[in-house]
């Protein structure tokens, strides 16, 4: 840096340290992205959907994975060549869960909510990074004939009691991108508009819990209310869903309040503190996102 003032070279070192620093935040970024692709899609993964999910060129995605290989949070199976959670990344989350583990918080309150109602309920938890919501907790119905939200079964938040209850309290750019990506429902239904979904979710907001029938399974009802962690933020929903041949239009209030009461006792247990002003049954003010 010769002929340069004592003034220039720090000003270069500066740039020099910006452009290292805005390189690794980026790299960063981009591990993050590409392990909670691994968490939600499951499964083996080729390096061709990991570029197409995360939009990077599959030469940045193919560099990434070798690195996170290195330490044994990816690993990649020899006979597909395909990559999948390493077992460094399964010992990690295991002692995450250990500390906050959501199954012995919300399933005694999930089955004194199935004892009530003698039907299946679920706690689904929120994924913001793909909008879609994934079945943590279940407690199953004693009836022979029911449909079961499966733990880890894994749908857009667009569809069902279950996941409008949560979009109901997401921020309105979430919204518009979870109608943007709904496609048909699980059970064939065709996608929504922005105009009625916005009118559906004001719907569910004053009711201050959803109702749905054969969105997701075929013949089934089901009924759902958003759960808040200790932030405010939407954190899941909890729900009942039950065959529509068990259904009578004179128990939807009984089956309404008891999914508001429960939600909202789990809501409490997670730490959330509900504002003085309002009630079990009345809407709710949109909260943050999980980001």
């Amino acid at each position: 840096m010769a002929g340069l003032t004592s003034d220039d070279r720090l000003s270069a070192c500066t740039k020099k340290d910006s452009k290292v620093s805005e390189e690794a935040t980026s790299t960063v970024v981009r591990v993050v992205r590409l392990l909670q692709c691994v968490a939600e899609m499951g499964g083996e993964i080729s390096v061709k959907e990991f570029a197409q999910r995360l939009s990077l060129p599959p030469s940045t995605v193919h560099r990434l994975l070798k690195l996170l290989m290195t330490q044994g949070l990816i690993e990649q199976r020899a006979t597909t060549q395909r990559y999948r959670a390493g077992r460094e990344l399964f010992r990690i989350s295991s002692l995450i869960t250990r500390q906050i583990d959501l199954d012995e918080i919300a399933r005694p309150i999930l089955e004194a909510l199935r004892d009530a109602c003698h039907e299946t309920c679920y706690f689904a938890m929120y994924l913001p990074a793909s909008r879609r919501f994934v079945g943590t907790v279940v407690a199953r119905s004693p009836h022979p004939l029911g449909y079961h939200f499966e733990p880890l079964m894994e749908q857009k938040v667009a569809w069902g009691a279950v996941g409008r209850c949560m979009l109901a309290y997401l921020p309105d750019d979430v919204v518009a991108k979870a109608v943007a990506e709904a496609g048909p429902s699980p059970a064939g239904n065709p996608p929504p508009t922005l105009k009625d979904m916005r009118a559906a979710l004001q719907d569910i907001r004053e009711r201050g819990y959803a109702s749905a029938e054969g969105e997701i399974f075929p013949e089934a009802i089901g009924f759902a209310r958003v759960v808040f962690d200790a932030d405010g933020n939407v954190m899941g929903s909890l729900g009942i869903t039950m065959p529509m041949m068990r259904y009578k239009p004179a128990m939807h209030k009984q089956l309404a309040n008891l999914v508001i009461g429960k939600a909202n006792e789990l809501s409490k247990a997670l730490g959330y503190y509900e504002p003085a002003d309002e009630t079990a049954s009345a809407a709710t003010p949109a909260r943050r996102a999980r980001r």
